[in-house]
């Protein structure tokens, strides 16, 4: 009879020790699966950032390359506009009536 009984904590003792094996290995694949999201979650962030950085660093030194060239072009600009000023005042000096000609 104690053997019996002892078989039967025994055999008690298996079942319940098997059942929580199966939920814990059902409680492990759920934490893998949550894993293999974060995981791709992780890598796209990873990616993102990268591609962010690179727009960053893209965007300084398209900065820098756009405003020389801006620089350029004032100076471009200030040059003609001189010389559209010179322009005028010549014109202006070719039209205004000379003051030795003879008027009848």
């Amino acid at each position: 009879m104690t053997s019996s009984l002892a078989n039967a904590i025994l055999f008690l003792a298996l079942v319940t020790t098997s059942v929580m094996v199966a939920v814990m290995y059902r409680k492990l694949r759920k934490l893998d699966r949550y894993h293999a999201e974060y995981q791709q979650i992780f890598d796209k962030t990873g990616t993102a950032l990268l591609t962010a950085q690179n727009a960053v660093t893209n965007f300084g030194s398209e900065g820098k390359e756009t405003l020389v060239l801006l620089s350029q072009r004032i100076e471009e600009a200030q040059a003609i506009s001189e010389r559209l000023e010179n322009l005028i005042r010549d014109a202006r000096q070719q039209s205004q009536p000379r003051s030795g000609t003879i008027n009848s």
